[in-house]
């Protein structure tokens, strides 16, 4: 018996969601669960934010109970994420929390109202319990006039979320202005500093930028030239990979040799058994007192060395054996480059400049300006410019260069929209297999399967197909927002977004729900294209069951694998063992917490949020189900946002990353009026849309100077009354910008010329200082290093039951160095080897306060950076990293460290130790690198 197609598409979309949900819901236990085990036994997957980071931004630890620390989680002030993560975490969660408010109201009314509107009363148009609710169970003519019902819900709900919106958004802007006056942000240099690019040659020296800035309030206080440094950059990129591969063969060497050693001892032993008892000798090989080069050289003889080739990526050229040879090369780049150091200044201007004001209402006021009498020049002025987030390649291009690759980029995005159009239609069509059984013969065997293999097909497999296919996408976004020579990382962030948003509502909704009806209406709209409108309003009903399968896979099963984190823990093993074979790779597994990219997150919910305004109306229990799907990922990015992500402090956008998504929400609601043919209602959405953004983007993108100059008053009457100066009146003081100005710049150079005095000093008494601190400071280290020995020599071995000839250092390393990380302290012996004048000043860094007045002690402008080289390109001042290896049991890594500093290169073994398994552990970061406590600074 034969059934026609329509007849089996109603039949298979219960089945196929049900198969889904079912699938997606047992997934999502599975991943809850595997939480809920995992939780208190990997705290660096699942609570590093509790130890890792310094005293002042960690967070606070959940119960260790099976359930305790949901309710502890929900009661936790979600404020508490600015301080830890920053103002674009708090907006990311601050705008799912607005997701799960409007999608409540959204599920109750449409329950209310619309669910008995489209069943009470009316035959059954269809079998399918999912299509009795939607308005396609609405057939007769006779009953048109319940569609007011909709109409009037429709209207309700656009109304509320454009206030909800609007609401939002003045918290948003009230909270960013408080974030970027805050005394803990405008302290940084970053809240100071204009990125200018496409500057004149006319302009290509200090003298004439200062005076073509001379009106910025405040004055200015530093101005970076960008000059061609290229010879330079292919240098210090030579050096900075010979430094990794040799890096990576001493370690290699140190591994081989103990596992060697290792080797010889099990056969000595072995030997030792067999000989008779009075032979007998010692059970264990002696070490000679001083490691030799005859020891290692005997472990690793010359065969087993590493080597490598000098051609293109390693594959071509003449093999050499690598230590020797990156020695040699080291040294002689570290020549080469301190020579082409001295020619900086003479290089050619490549058109970009930083200028740090004194003030920060300076930089907002120079960022706003037309700047240049010509078109092309000086256009493009970027705030809040961080030096780790300036991308250097991108600042040596013309106006007309970066014009063209601007239009480059955004036409390769478009042609990859198209492309891209073939894949997802494929999946599209998946979901509605039953309708091509008798149209594609080869498929009918798909039809007459027994279930659930048509439902898995229908149901589980366009929604996991899809995902793949849009997990590859952002990695070629961001390489086309590269290629259009943005000059931040943050910036290529935001480009990401964009682009993605655009790919996911196009692939992800428009052509999967026109593919979805393809074949029913493809004849249609060959022989009539201007009906595809119509088609497609008709369609969306036939497509709702694609999409709430979407909704389940990504909503609940998604949200519960963000939770489960399973993928970072796998990960995490396998950079362990695999990739965690130097010090350094130890380092980045051991200390280095994971970041979330906002610019691909972001675009996910939006679209979600955009699918599920679409069908609202048209299918409520697609509110359902977005309203569990939020909830889900509000509870999820809570989790990780308080207890596991590290957001690096130059990717902060102030919360830049919330309008964006306001404005896709605003996408949702065209989708879902058009398509309903509500035009009345379209232009007022479009007009409130409109409103919005003109009143708020500018006040969004820079500080008020009602804001600034009230801020910098109240600072300026605390700062004259802690001094014991009688305060001038607000209203009577005339300069004030200029007294505040002229504050900062005489404090700082103070500061410069304090800094300059030691310089001053008789070379010899200065060099015979500096040697009797570095004699003392090994003194010390020696001694911590036997005290860690002796505190950790028996604990670690009576309770993991290891040999007694392991080596001391390796069981102080492991006893100590997670127990400190986890009391707030850092191994004394790094920490007190360090300069932590640094470190005390970012532990006693100002929180972020947007609820109060920001009082207190006001030594925030006291506290300014005074770095040189801050926006000078890396390659013009960074030194040779050290060659870092680990200490092993047989003591070859002092031996190797002492050949590589006698051939000029800095090495060092401090902080990392390998164990008699070959195993890297590290304490600390990079020793070139100064440490406080658990704080790279």
């Amino acid at each position: 018996m034969s059934v026609s197609a329509s007849q089996l598409q109603q039949n298979n979309s219960t089945k196929a969601f049900t198969t889904s949900l079912v699938a997606n819901g047992a997934l999502l236990l599975v991943e809850i669960a595997a939480f809920l085990i995992l939780k208190n036994h990997l705290g660096k997957i699942y609570s590093p934010r509790t130890y890792l980071p310094p005293p002042y931004k960690r967070a606070k630890e959940l119960p260790n109970s099976f359930w305790r620390w949901l309710p502890a989680l929900l009661v936790e002030d979600p404020k508490e994420i600015i301080n830890k993560n920053g103002l674009d975490a708090y907006m990311v969660l601050r705008f799912l929390k607005m997701l799960l408010k409007i999608f409540l109201v959204f599920t109750i009314l449409t329950f209310l109202v619309i669910v008995p509107v489209n069943t009470v009363g009316l035959p059954a148009a269809s079998d399918d319990r999912i299509q009795r609710i939607t308005w396609s169970n609405i057939a007769n003519a006779s009953d048109q006039k319940r569609f007011w019902a909709h109409i009037t819900v429709v209207y309700t709900l656009t109304f509320f979320v454009i206030y909800l919106i609007r609401r939002e958004m003045l918290l948003f802007l009230d909270m960013r202005h408080a974030f970027l006056i805050s005394r803990a942000h405008s302290r940084l240099p970053q809240a100071r500093t204009v990125l200018i690019t496409n500057v004149p040659d006319e302009l290509a020296n200090e003298h004439d930028l200062r005076l073509f800035a001379s009106f910025v309030p405040g004055g200015i206080d530093r101005v970076w030239i960008y000059r061609d440094t290229r010879i330079l950059n292919k240098l210090f990129k030579r050096r900075q990979a010979a430094c990794q591969k040799l890096e990576s063969a001493e370690s290699k060497v140190l591994k081989r040799a103990t596992e060697a050693w290792r080797l010889k001892q099990a056969t000595h032993r072995k030997l030792q058994k067999k000989m008779p008892d009075e032979e007998r000798g010692d059970s264990a090989l002696q070490l000679p007192v001083v490691p030799s080069r005859e020891l290692l050289d005997e472990l690793v003889p010359l065969p087993g060395r590493p080597k490598h080739r000098t051609g293109f990526l390693g594959l071509f050229g003449r093999k050499v054996e690598t230590i020797p040879w990156c020695t040699e090369e080291i040294g002689k780049l570290n020549e080469e480059i301190r020579e082409a150091r001295e020619t900086i200044s003479k290089g050619k201007f490549l058109g970009s400049v930083f200028i740090r004001c004194n003030l920060q209402l300076g930089a907002h006021v120079l960022a706003q300006c037309v700047s240049y009498h010509r078109p092309l020049f000086m256009d493009e002025k970027t705030m809040e410019t961080n030096p780790k987030d300036v991308v250097w390649e991108n600042l040596d291009d013309g106006a007309l260069e970066m014009t063209g690759r601007y239009a480059i980029s955004w036409l390769a995005t478009l042609g990859l929209i198209i492309a891209w159009g073939f894949p997802v239609a494929f999946i599209g069509t998946l979901s509605q297999i039953g309708t091509l059984c008798d149209s594609v013969h080869w498929l009918a065997w798909v039809c007459k399967a027994r279930d659930p293999i048509p439902s898995i097909i229908q149901g589980i497999l366009p929604p996991l197909l899809l995902a793949i296919l849009f997990a590859i996408l952002p990695f070629i976004l961001r390489f086309l927002a590269w290629y259009e020579c943005i000059p931040r990382y943050s910036l290529i962030s935001t480009s990401v977004y964009r682009r993605f948003f655009l790919f996911l509502l196009i692939h992800g909704f428009l052509i999967v729900t026109l593919s979805s009806g393809v074949t029913q209406v493809i004849h249609d709209i060959v022989d009539k294209p201007t009906s595809a409108i119509e088609q497609l309003a008709n369609k969306l009903p036939d497509a709702s069951i694609f999409f709430l399968t979407y909704m389940v896979t990504q909503g609940l099963a998604g949200a519960g694998a963000a939770l489960a984190q399973l993928f970072p823990i796998l990960l995490h093993f396998i950079q362990k063992w695999l990739l965690g074979r130097t010090p350094r790779q130890a380092y980045n597994v051991t200390f280095l917490m994971p970041s979330v990219d906002f610019g691909v997150e972001l675009p996910r919910f939006s679209l979600l949020a955009c699918i599920a305004f679409a069908y609202s109306v048209l299918n409520p229990m697609i509110n359902l189900f977005a309203l569990l799907s939020y909830a889900m990922f509000f509870l999820a990015f809570k989790f990780l946002l308080t207890q596991v992500y590290d957001q690096p402090d130059e990717s902060e956008t102030g919360g830049l990353y919330f309008p964006m998504a306001i404005s896709n929400l605003f996408v949702g609601l065209y989708i879902e009026q058009f398509c309903v043919m509500m035009l009345i209602l379209l232009v007022i959405t479009i007009v409130a849309h409109i409103l919005i953004h003109r009143k708020f983007q500018p006040k969004i993108d820079f500080l008020p100077m009602s804001l600034a100059t009230r801020k910098m008053v109240k600072r300026y009457e605390r700062r004259q009354r802690k001094r014991g100066l009688p305060v001038t009146p607000a209203e009577e003081e005339e300069d004030l910008f200029t007294q505040a100005g002229l504050g900062l710049k005489t404090v700082k150079t103070m500061r410069r010329r304090i800094g300059r005095l030691p310089q001053q000093l008789d070379n010899t008494f200065a060099l015979a200082q500096q040697q009797a601190l570095a004699a003392a400071k090994v003194q010390e280290a020696e001694k911590e290093a036997a005290a860690a020995t002796a505190r950790a020599s028996t604990s670690k071995e009576v309770q993991n039951g290891e040999p007694e000839d392991k080596d001391p250092q390796q069981k102080a390393v492991e006893t100590a160095a997670v127990a400190d990380l986890k009391n707030g302290d850092a191994p004394e012996l790094y920490r007190r080897s360090t300069s932590t004048s640094e470190g005390s000043k970012r532990a006693l860094a100002p929180r972020i306060d947007l609820d109060g007045e920001d009082d207190g002690d006001d030594t925030s402008d006291e506290e300014l950076d005074d770095d040189e080289h801050a926006f000078a390109h890396p390659s013009t001042y960074v030194e040779q990293p050290w060659i870092w290896m680990p200490r092993d049991g047989l003591g070859l890594s002092k031996l190797l460290v002492d050949e590589l500093r006698s051939g000029g290169v800095s090495a060092s073994d401090i902080g990392a130790v390998m164990d008699d398994r070959g195993v890297v552990e590290v304490t600390r970061n990079p020793p070139d690198e100064s440490w406080y406590g658990t704080e790279k600074v």
